[in-house]
Formats: C-alpha cells, sequence, structure tokens
C-alpha cells in the first residue's frame, strides 16, 4: 500500500465527483490506511456544454485529466470509460475497473408511460446519436430532439412548464449515482437497445511508472468488468467509427461464455445492422473484433461514411 498521499482526481461536474467518491470510498474500503486528496479538473467538455458530444468528440472530456497525470499533478485520474479513446497514452494506463454500474438506458416521461405507450408524435430528446437511431428504429412516429447539458439540466427542462419535451433518454448509471433512479419510467435492455461501449463503467488510469498508485488501484479491479468492456471497446476499435456513428456494444459474461451484442446504423436509422453472438470468454476480444470486420463488411463501412 502506498505510504503517500494519492491525488485523485476527476472533471467537476456533479457525476464526475459523483464517480470519484465512489471510487475514493472503494479504495479506503480495501486499504483502510490509504491517504487520499480529491481534486476537481476543468476539461475542454466542461468549457463547451451546449455543444453536442458528436461535434467536440469524447477526448475533450479526458485530455486534461491525462495532462494532469503526465505532469504529476494528479495520481490517478477516475473517468467515465465510455469518454476515453481506445489508445492509450504513452506513459499512462488504466490500473483499475471497478465495479460497473447498471448499463442499460432509462426513459424518463412525464407521465411515467414507457417509451412504448407514448402517443405517436411525442417528443424525446437525447444527446446521443446512438439512442436516438434505437428509438427511431422502435418508435418511428415520435419526433426526436437533440439535447445537450447535464443530467439535471437536462431534468430542468423537461419538468419546466414551458417545455415542448415529452421524454428524455439518459443512463440509468448517472441517474443512480445522482441519486434520481426514483425518476425512471421504464428501463430499456442492454441487448435490444444495445448500450453505448462501456456504459456504466468507470476506469483509474495512472502513470505507467506509478507503481504505488497502480497496486492501490488494482484492489479494486472487477476483472469480469474489465473483460467486458475490453470486448465491447475492442469492437469499437476495430469498426473504426466515430463519436457521431450511431454505434452500440454491450458484452455479457455468464460462466465461461461472453455475448457480444453489437449494432451500427446511420444517423437517420433507415439502415441498420445489428449482431448478438456468444463466444468463449477466453476468446472475447478476438471475437469482438471478427464481429466488427463482418459487419464491415456487410455495409457498415458506408453507413459509418455517411454519419
Amino acid at each position: 500500500m502506498p505510504t503517500r498521499e494519492l491525488v485523485i482526481g476527476s472533471r467537476g461536474s456533479l457525476l464526475a465527483i459523483r464517480q470519484r467518491e465512489e471510487v475514493v470510498l472503494a479504495l479506503k474500503h480495501h486499504n483502510p490506511e490509504l491517504r487520499v486528496r480529491e481534486v476537481s479538473i476543468r476539461t475542454q467538455g466542461d468549457l463547451h456544454p451546449d455543444l453536442p458530444v458528436a461535434s467536440i468528440g469524447t477526448s475533450v472530456f479526458v485530455s486534461e485529466l491525462q495532462r494532469a497525470l503526465l505532469e504529476g499533478e494528479i495520481d490517478v485520474a477516475v473517468h467515465s470509460m465510455k469518454d476515453l479513446p481506445t489508445t492509450e497514452p504513452e506513459g499512462l494506463t488504466v490500473a483499475a475497473v471497478p465495479d460497473r454500474q447498471d448499463p442499460r438506458d432509462a426513459v424518463i416521461t412525464k407521465d411515467r408511460s414507457s417509451l412504448d405507450e407514448m402517443p405517436s408524435g411525442s417528443i424525446v430528446a437525447t444527446g446521443s446519436p446512438r439512442r436516438a437511431a434505437l428509438t427511431n428504429i422502435r418508435r418511428p412516429d415520435i419526433v426526436l430532439h437533440n439535447i445537450r447539458g447535464n443530467v439535471n439540466t437536462r431534468l430542468e427542462r423537461l419538468d419546466s412548464g414551458q417545455s415542448d419535451l415529452d421524454a428524455l433518454i439518459l443512463a440509468t448509471a448517472g441517474l443512480n449515482r445522482l441519486g434520481l433512479q426514483g425518476r425512471i419510467s421504464q428501463y430499456l435492455g442492454c441487448m435490444e437497445f444495445v448500450a453505448a461501449p462501456a456504459q456504466g463503467a468507470l476506469a483509474l488510469e495512472c502513470r505507467d511508472d506509478d507503481f504505488d498508485a497502480i497496486a492501490a488501484c488494482n484492489t479494486i479491479e472487477n476483472v469480469d468488468t474489465r473483460l467486458c468492456v475490453d470486448t465491447e471497446r475492442a469492437f469499437v476499435s476495430e469498426i473504426g467509427a466515430g463519436c457521431s456513428t450511431p454505434i452500440g456494444a454491450h458484452a455479457k459474461k455468464s460462466g465461461n461464455q461472453i455475448t457480444l451484442a453489437a449494432f451500427v446504423s446511420n444517423l437517420s436509422a433507415t439502415e441498420s445492422i445489428t449482431i448478438k453472438e456468444s463466444a468463449k470468454a477466453s476468446d472475447a476480444r478476438e471475437h469482438a473484433r471478427s464481429v466488427a470486420r463482418r459487419m464491415l463488411a456487410d455495409g457498415a463501412a458506408d453507413l459509418i461514411r455517411t454519419t
């Protein structure tokens, strides 16, 4: 266990702070004598809260944290793993992937109805091309509205008396971490409404030569979660899609088997490809890459080019 104080950093949003606190509690549970100091770092993504993620890229949420790591300002960065690029910068390593929160998407409606029960013409807001495409496929008669901002900002927009919105689709993990699970009207299954790669998972990133920090983080590693998110990210890396592409990948481990659901579509969701297959857990990453190559051969490359 490190004898020095570990500085643990994250973004400064309420959700990022809750994620960091979750990590600190777990670290102290497994390392009772561990001394930590928490810091918040403002990222480029926080400077542009009104821009769609698809237009600015998810790396804007992690680059400042990675800079702080490399410069020794912090020892551990707590990321939402879905924001972390699949290529690790030189000098850094993902030291641990802790227990995963609920990876499902959630529907929040004004009248507690489900997505399937909403009247034709209802307005559903999301900032995710993937959620928009999957909603379009499931309910082509619903009107989609692009929305940006943190969870509470989106909920305030829905609740406003002047709002034209009827529903939001958000990540269950974020709602749970903020204590807002009571707002959820419907959960959307990860294998059907295919979840975002690594949704609900956190990544603890360290300098690759900081063996004290790595050892402390390793105590809260969940090997099954790591395998699942690595499988999902292997699919994304192989298919080569950017953050503007509607793409989903969710892996579930059962015994020595892992099942991967993968989805890609064009922005309008008029064309899409979905594959759901199982493989040996020991072959999970290569199987994910194989699925990606088959989807590309079956037309996914054209779908990606049109987004």
